[in-house]
């Protein structure tokens, strides 16, 4: 059975390795640098080790929570208040991919994962949307929404931005945030914030899900909810939650919890051998070497 030693040598140290953000949300490796959105400043930040030290830049400006690469490794960004799923270009240009679902604005995109046919999975709660989060403020149509459903969707590239290009694959979230494939793509996890836990869902061979189970509730009294997801290669999840990060096996067996100095929201496999797990947790940016390896994003490989 394996256990969180088995994963995380003990008594690593969760490193910071780059500070003073609003806001840091999204992260993603890039070959040799690392991508993040700081979403209260409304741009991507680009972070990356040279000889003489860290670097830190802007890479992007514009609005973006989770981001992703495409299958030739461009970028891709959830666009949270921006309302939409872009591209974007080395330049900073964009493209938009999609921005509404049978003609209604989608509600704020939050993560997003590329399926190796090329096909991509976006979140879409209503965060960037409520201004006062009265008891259960996530069923009420709130000023500017125009869905009635916190959805999951996929969009076909090939036909992007054609209207037909978008689907809506489950429609009974509460505030579903991250999300995830198994290494093998048989299983998609997404995670809902309101519900704390984690669904699993079977994907067909038409990019499809069905079969909802839930594989892991989170409840617990520490701050955080789940939010961003990431899948070792091993299928272990690795989800930011109550108390940290919260890591399970595919069976949804508990292994254990990673303490982070603040509270974290999403996570990113990168580095030498995509060992690096890279976390993003408020105003900072955080790494933590492991023995385990992620599933490489983008036209990556091992």
């Amino acid at each position: 059975m394996t256990a969180l030693a088995d994963l995380i040598p003990p008594n690593t140290e969760v490193e910071r390795i780059a500070g003073g953000f609003a806001f840091t949300e999204g992260p993603v490796w890039c070959g040799d640098h690392l991508l993040f959105s700081d979403i209260r400043k409304d741009r991507i930040v680009r972070w990356r080790e040279l000889p003489e030290g860290p670097e830190v830049t802007t890479f992007a400006t514009g609005e973006s929570n989770g981001l992703t690469l495409d299958r030739q490794s461009r970028v891709l960004a959830a666009e949270h208040g921006g309302r939409r799923v872009s591209r974007i270009a080395p330049d900073g240009a964009r493209t938009v991919l999609a921005e509404r679902y049978q003609g209604k604005r989608l509600n704020s995109p939050n993560d997003i994962v590329v399926k190796s046919d090329g096909a991509i999975y976006f979140t879409d709660p209503p965060y960037a949307l409520v201004t006062d989060r009265v008891p259960n403020w996530w069923t009420h149509m709130l000023p500017g929404k125009e869905l009635s459903v916190n959805g999951v969707f996929r969009l076909d590239v090939e036909q992007a931005p054609s209207p037909a290009a978008l689907t809506l694959l489950v429609d009974d979230f509460a505030l579903p945030n991250g999300l995830a494939f198994s290494p093998d793509e048989r299983t998609l996890y997404v995670n809902d914030s309101e519900r704390k836990h984690i669904r699993a869902f079977d994907v067909q061979s038409d990019g499809m899900l069905s079969n909802s189970r839930v594989l892991i509730q989170m409840d617990a009294p520490e701050p955080g909810v789940p939010d961003g997801m990431k899948v070792d290669a091993m299928g272990n999840v690795f989800c930011t939650g109550p108390g940290g990060i919260w890591v399970c096996s595919a069976a949804g067996e508990r292994l254990g919890v990673i303490q982070v100095p603040e509270i974290p929201a999403n996570v990113a496999w990168g580095g030498a051998g995509w060992s690096t797990l890279f976390i993003t947790a408020r105003t900072s940016v955080y790494r933590l070497q492991t023995k385990t390896r992620g599933v490489p994003v983008g036209g990556a490989h091992l």
